[in-house]
This record gives structure tokens, sequence and C-alpha cells, in this order.
């Protein structure tokens, strides 16, 4: 019985800690925006199931957070794969994020790839008529800094040690 006790105390007390990151909900957000942002400038980031797949499979001692938006899978195969993203980075260790919209998160990061991409006209597309391929935010991955990691990712990681232990996991709303 006393390892039940000592379960229930522990949820509680993961509980009680994530209530600190819960109350400054919009702080979350903002780090997770600055960290998305520097990763992507960085080129730290992969976007897409099938990209992040092929990384997994390659380096996932590399990773340091997997962000995952909450039930965007409408189509059974993009939750399946979603399902096993998640579960391979439960099993190597890999840190899970959770936002509350794919949506939110597309508009997050095309801002920042469409100034990237205002500084850096000279790009060439093989299809001119057809623009560049739509990009999959169904699944992002970052790898880890070659320095020191960002106050923003410090906080995210913490964020998600003392969040990985509770159920449901927590998720983060991003701003509009």
């Amino acid at each position: 019985m006393k390892p039940a006790k000592s379960f229930s105390l522990d949820v509680a007390l993961a509980q009680k800690r994530s209530q600190t990151f819960r109350s400054s909900g919009t702080g979350l957000s903002e780090d997770l925006k600055e960290m998305l942002v520097e990763a992507q400038e960085q080129d730290r980031l992969t976007c897409g199931i099938y990209e992040s797949g092929k990384l997994l499979e390659m380096n996932p001692e590399g990773i340091m957070l997997c962000v995952l938006p909450e039930n965007s899978a409408s189509d059974v195969t993009l939750h399946i794969h979603l399902t096993l993203i998640e579960a391979f980075c439960w099993e190597n260790d890999i840190g899970i994020i959770k936002v509350d919209s794919v949506e939110k998160l597309a508009k997050l990061l095309d801002v920042v790839e469409e100034a990237n991409s205002a500084e850096n006209q000279a790009q060439v597309w093989s299809k001119k008529e057809a623009g560049p391929a739509p990009v999959d935010y169904n699944c992002i991955l970052i790898e880890y800094p070659t320095g020191k990691c960002s106050p923003a990712e410090e906080k995210m990681l913490d964020f998600h040690r003392i969040t990985c232990d509770l159920v449901p996991q927590p998720v983060i709303s991003l701003e509009d």
C-alpha cells in the first residue's frame, strides 16, 4: 500500500509544481515562440511527419524536444503517425511539448519563414508557377544547440521535466 500512497503524493506534487507554469501561460507561449524562432534561425528545426521520422531514425540523441499539436489528426493515418512518433520520443527520452493548435503553430513559423525568405530573394524554385511546397507543422523536432541552451530553451526543458509524468499532459495555448 505504501507505493500507492507515494505515487499519489508524487502526482499531487507534480501537479502542484506545474501550477507555476500554468499560471504564467502567456510566459510559456512566449518562451516556446522564442525557442522555435531561435531554432529556426539556427537551422535546428525539422518540420513534418516524414522529415521528423527520418531524423529520429538517424539521430535520436540529437533531439532536444518534439512539439506536437493536440488532437490535430482528423485523419486516422496522421493520428497513427503522430502516436508512433510520440511513442518513439517517450522510448528515447525526447521531451514532448503539446500545443493547442497546428494552425497557430503554422502561423507562428510561417511569419518567421516569410521574414527569412524576404532576406533571401535569390531563391529559385524548380516550378516557378507552383511556388514552394506547403510545410507540414504536425510534428516539429528541435535539435540541441551546439553551445549552451538559451533561457527560453531552459524554461521549456524545465516545463517538460516537471510535467512529463502528468496525465493528461498539459497543453500550451499559443497566442493568435
